[in-house]
């Protein structure tokens, strides 16, 4: 990788690193080790077992929904993808300053004839849907938990805000994009860019292509509503597993929270804010501080060591290797202009 990019991986990993102890230092300030070991004794391993299995769930899910949203541009069998989806969340996970998000388009395009800027196109209608989707569920925590902080409630507004826009800004790209950047963008560039620059943006507007067909729609909104909320059912389970008396609801709540602070940036794992996010949500619901953060640690491992054992395991289906996968940036400007 170019020296030009190492200043903001070291300035990322810094702040990762404060945020992660940070968190972890609220997290611990108030709990002795030997009533922590306690607390994860009372850990059910049956249930352990079912929130496993559903997390494993999730990755199918991911890989059934991105064969749903690349139907127009291509039929993509559902292995393929998954190993692609497995391999690639693991090194999001894994790898610093979110390498790993490359590597789902950078796998794909070399794997079928859609291109990588089609793929981005692609994951960006993901992320906009995924954004609809969390905010949904913000809401109906809101709306079904009693006795919420006004702060969490005016908290809200921020998600909803940013959703809003982003759903704004993207069906106009796919609306009026082309439109735009040919009148007031293409003209300011050298003229030796504009022609790949027109390329490259009509290729992400095609990875749209999902968006004017409205049953596919549907049928990929509906998915990722269920793909979402594997996680909230996983949080519950493990309620369970740990035998508080506490609603569903308050499930919800901590997957928000949840949310809220696996958004900053953090070591791989996201520990730190996580388990501070689970003793903030189950809080609420008068699970202590000691009996929260055996909760946050024992979800986190689940989710965490999930996801990296089936990228570990679809990693040799993918012919590929963690320096290579590194490598993957400097190939992207490449695979970029690629037009199928």
């Amino acid at each position: 990788m170019s020296d030009i990019h190492t200043p903001s991986r070291w300035r990322h990993l810094v702040i990762s690193l404060i945020v992660s102890f940070g968190f972890l230092y609220l997290a611990f300030r108030n709990v002795k080790f030997a009533e922590l070991g306690t607390a994860l004794g009372k850990l059910d391993t049956s249930w352990l077992l079912v929130a496993v299995c559903v997390s494993l769930l999730i990755m199918v899910f991911r890989a059934w929904r991105w064969q749903l949203e690349l139907r127009p541009l291509e039929h993509v069998p559902f292995g393929r993808l998954w190993m692609i989806v497995a391999v690639a969340y693991m090194a999001i996970n894994l790898l610093p300053v979110r390498l790993g998000e490359i590597v789902r388009p950078w796998l794909l395009s070399r794997r079928s004839t859609v291109s990588f800027s089609n793929v981005v196109g692609n994951v960006v209608f993901e992320k906009t849907l995924d954004s609809v989707c969390i905010v949904f569920y913000i809401l109906l925590g809101l709306l079904t938990v009693e006795n919420l902080p006004l702060w969490v409630r005016r908290g809200a507004l921020f998600p909803a805000t940013a959703a809003t826009i982003l759903v704004t800004l993207v069906l106009l790209f796919w609306w009026r994009g082309e439109t735009f950047v040919d009148r007031w963008v293409l003209h300011l560039l050298p003229e030796r860019f504009r022609a790949n620059v027109k390329k490259v943006l009509a290729s992400i507007a095609d990875g749209m292509r999902v968006i004017p067909n409205p049953w596919l729609l549907l049928s990929v909104f509906l998915v990722s509503l269920s793909l979402w909320f594997l996680p909230i059912l996983s949080t519950y389970i493990m309620i369970l597993a740990f035998d508080f008396q506490v609603p569903f609801g308050a499930a919800l709540i901590t997957f928000i929270f949840i949310g809220f602070g696996t958004a900053l940036p953090g070591l791989p794992g996201m520990i730190g804010p996580y388990q501070y996010a689970c003793q903030l949500g189950l809080g609420m619901f008068g699970v202590s501080e000691v009996d929260a953060l055996a909760y946050g640690l024992a979800l986190n491992a689940v989710q965490f060591l999930t996801l990296i054992a089936q990228g570990l395991i679809a990693l040799p289906a993918a012919e590929v290797s963690f320096a290579e996968i590194r490598r993957a940036r400097e190939e992207v400007p490449e695979a970029g202009t690629a037009v199928p």
